[in-house]
């Protein structure tokens, strides 16, 4: 009964299953509701396809592993986020330790990426690229996510203050470099 009326979204607190069997159909089944959703997220946040899936399939695995701290199945969605935005921001950081060299081109097929194309033609979305990992983090929940800023706060773990703070920040960094874009434009 507990199963059926979670699976349905009408049971809210922790879920204690019966049956191991009836805890991983759930699992999977609030999982596949966000895989499209996460698969975007993660791909706006480093911009690149490949790494996008690699995000998302680690963050369904740690959410696997993780599954007995999910204290709400309402909660699902944002419980899902934190440990897909930690991912994101952890492959964000260890790109600025690491440093990536180009493969030959010749070598490999042409894939489209579409977010590495988004960014290519967008210039406020290039602009993002600009911002520290947690900066980047809080303008894409909050504008892309449609999240507000108690979301997001929930979402990162961080206080709001924090994520207000950083918001600010990102959003004036992103307003001088378009501006600068604009007078170069106007001024060649």
């Amino acid at each position: 009964m507990q199963l059926r009326m979670a699976m349905a979204g009408c049971w809210e607190g922790p879920l204690t299953t019966t049956t191991e069997d009836e805890a991983a159909e759930l699992f999977l089944r609030m999982g596949r509701r966000e895989l499209d959703r996460a698969y975007r997220l993660a791909g706006l946040l480093l911009a690149d396809r490949t790494e996008a899936e690699d995000a998302v399939q680690d963050a369904l695995v740690r959410a696997w592993h993780r599954r007995a701290t999910l204290r709400d199945v309402a909660g699902f969605s944002a419980w899902f986020d934190r440990i897909l935005v930690n991912d994101c921001r952890d492959r964000l950081r260890r790109r600025r330790k690491v440093r990536f060299l180009e493969l030959d081109a010749a070598r490999e097929p042409e894939i489209r990426d579409p977010f590495r194309e988004l960014l290519d033609r967008d210039e406020a979305t290039r602009a993002l690229g600009l911002l520290e990992p947690d900066q980047r983090v809080v303008v894409i929940l909050h504008y892309w996510g449609d999240l507000t800023l108690a979301a997001v706060a929930e979402r990162t773990g961080w206080p709001i203050g924090t994520v207000k703070s950083r918001l600010h920040t990102a959003l004036r960094k992103l307003e001088a470099e378009l501006g600068a874009l604009a007078r170069r434009e106007i001024d060649p």
